[in-house]
């Protein structure tokens, strides 16, 4: 059963925590290859929703999509849809098809409650797209900050977008400001196994967390999780990343593509207060779009778990 949920990165690290066994154990109740119920009625309740797919250079891509409540729908425990809209001339679907996988974050930020699945495009037209699941599993509150939505226009009135290689002035500080993520990232080993695809995940901690190096390297400290080690397990695999920074405020987003490297390193590691490793990105390709969400959000307050980075002012 481990060997069908996990591919071989995400074993090596549960093997170096010592955690392999008791994850085996767990997945065995906790992953399936179906939606329980109040999964699929929680995606139903949604306004918005966060997928990683591969565009079309191969890179994993992190995005959101929003929409009235009913914009996700689920028919039967296998399968989620989602109205998408119009998706010409976004970077996340210019690939996507029949069959190609993809990764689904159901996230409500107004009580910390998430859940996660990853399958395959079941069928697709121009403004929806089916998803089959091949795993489905819950996840834990830790590290969200809560949010809740403080107004919803009809639409996004989309600005300038920016792209380029490196951070300049208005990407730093949007990242260093940030207390909230997206990532995205891919395995495909040809095995068929249900591990195999799309995952997109939430980070979070206090602002600030992420430490801009240079204008082509940021630093992202790891914090204890549940231990599958999904995203970490892939990113050592596929070291490809697609990361999405949200102005909750301003409905901007911030698209970083890198590299990721894992550094265990403790005496680099114990400068980062309550990190587990980080996550270096040396960046490939930076994309920034004005005004691409309809919604805003207001901050309500931090997670009680995050570490207090005021601990040793490595920020």
């Amino acid at each position: 059963m481990t060997q069908q949920n996990f591919h071989d990165g995400e074993l090596r690290l549960q093997d170096k925590t010592g955690m392999r066994d008791r994850i085996d154990v767990m997945s065995r109740h906790m992953m399936r290859d179906f939606m329980p119920d109040e999964h699929r009625i929680f995606f139903e309740g949604l306004e918005y929703i966060f997928l990683g797919t591969v565009g079309g250079s191969g890179l994993p891509q992190a995005t959101i999509l929003t929409g009235p409540v009913g914009f996700i729908r689920s028919t039967d425990p296998q399968t989620l849809t989602i109205h998408t809209g119009d998706r010409r001339g976004k970077a996340a679907f210019d690939a996507l098809r029949v069959e190609a996988p993809i990764g689904v974050l159901g996230l409500d930020l107004s009580n910390r409650r998430r859940n996660r699945m990853h399958g395959r495009v079941a069928a697709m037209d121009e403004t929806s797209l089916t998803i089959r699941v091949a795993q489905s599993y819950g996840n834990c509150p830790k590290y969200i900050n809560v949010r809740d939505i403080a107004s919803r226009r009809a639409s996004a009135t989309p600005g300038d977008i920016v792209t380029g290689t490196v951070l300049d002035d208005a990407t730093r500080d949007i990242v260093r400001s940030a207390d909230t993520f997206f990532i995205a990232s891919y395995v495909k080993d040809g095995s068929g196994a249900p591990y195999e695809g799309v995952d997109i995940s939430h980070r979070g901690g206090q602002p600030g967390f992420v430490t801009v190096d240079s204008p082509t390297q940021i630093t992202v400290p790891d914090y204890k999780g549940n231990y599958l080690f999904n995203t970490i397990g892939n990113l050592l695999v596929n070291p490809d990343a697609g990361v999405l920074f949200l102005d909750f405020e301003t409905g901007e987003q911030l698209h970083i593509h890198g590299t990721v490297s894992i550094v265990d390193d403790t005496k680099t590691v114990a400068r980062f207060p309550g990190a587990q490793r980080l996550l270096r990105i040396q960046i490939n390709h930076v994309r920034r779009e004005l005004g691409a969400t309809p919604l805003r959000w207001r901050f309500v307050e931090t997670s009680p778990v995050s570490p207090n980075l005021t601990q040793t002012g490595t920020t």
